[in-house]
């Protein structure tokens, strides 16, 4: 079966000026479909540099990175936009929700860009939330009027709601308090179990320790990787 993440030999050095950092020197990275993979490293390690790289928001100065079996490297901004939209579920730190639209509307946005039909937008929106267990009374709520841990509740729904092959989670819990965000990581145990791949990016160790791979990445390289056995 075709791995979801396949990366070679990555580099990615940011030029200003006379000055060159070298973000990324050399990664190299396989996520197979259905593994629960945690990236950890401290600040200026590059873990934000390859988060933004796998997530099509940015490309690499050199190397391989094929996604879902699609070579990725040489994509133009379209392409890389198309291919977010269809293969990448997106889950943030600060929710990244439209504050003013209903819990629904937030669930149906990446489906109007994917051109899917209203009809359909709303049945599967609905459907994501139940998935999320995010009562059903709430849905027409505006998003703001809701906590931190159902914000994140409709942020999974939507990134849900294209049926993508990876989700890619960036600090989902650094918001939200202890009792929620361990809630919440129960909720991407459950995803995981249903054959969900998801990719996490924490400075948290235990945040990272959910997942059932730990890769440490310091200086722009992969220091360390270790096996946490089955997410439960």
């Amino acid at each position: 079966m075709t791995p979801v993440i396949e990366v070679s030999d990555l580099h990615k050095i940011y030029s200003s000026g006379l000055a060159e950092t070298h973000a990324l020197r050399g990664i190299d990275l396989t996520v197979e479909r259905g593994e629960f993979v945690a990236v950890m490293g401290p600040s200026g390690s590059g873990k934000s540099t390859l988060m933004h790289i796998l997530g099509c928001l940015d490309t690499s100065t050199s190397g391989t990175f094929l996604l879902d079996g699609q070579e990725v490297s040489n994509m133009d901004t379209d392409e890389l936009a198309s291919l977010r939209r269809t293969t990448i579920g997106f889950v943030f730190q600060a929710f990244n929700l439209l504050s003013r639209a209903s819990v629904l509307r937030n669930v149906t946005l990446p489906m109007l860009y994917a051109r899917v039909a209203p009809e359909e937008r709303e049945e599967r929106a609905r459907k994501a939330l139940l998935e999320v267990e995010l009562e059903e009374e709430l849905h027409a709520h505006l998003s703001n009027e809701l906590s931190g841990g159902q914000m994140q509740r409709v942020a999974i729904a939507r990134a849900l709601v294209n049926d993508p092959s990876l989700i890619l989670a960036d600090e989902p819990t650094g918001n939200l308090d202890t009792k929620t965000g361990d809630a919440v990581m129960e909720l991407f145990h459950r995803l995981h179990r249903e054959g969900r791949t998801i990719l996490l990016i924490t400075h948290e160790p235990e945040v990272a320790a959910h997942a059932q791979r730990i890769i440490h990445i310091q200086d722009g390289v992969i220091d360390r990787e270790e096996c946490t056995g089955d997410a439960a």
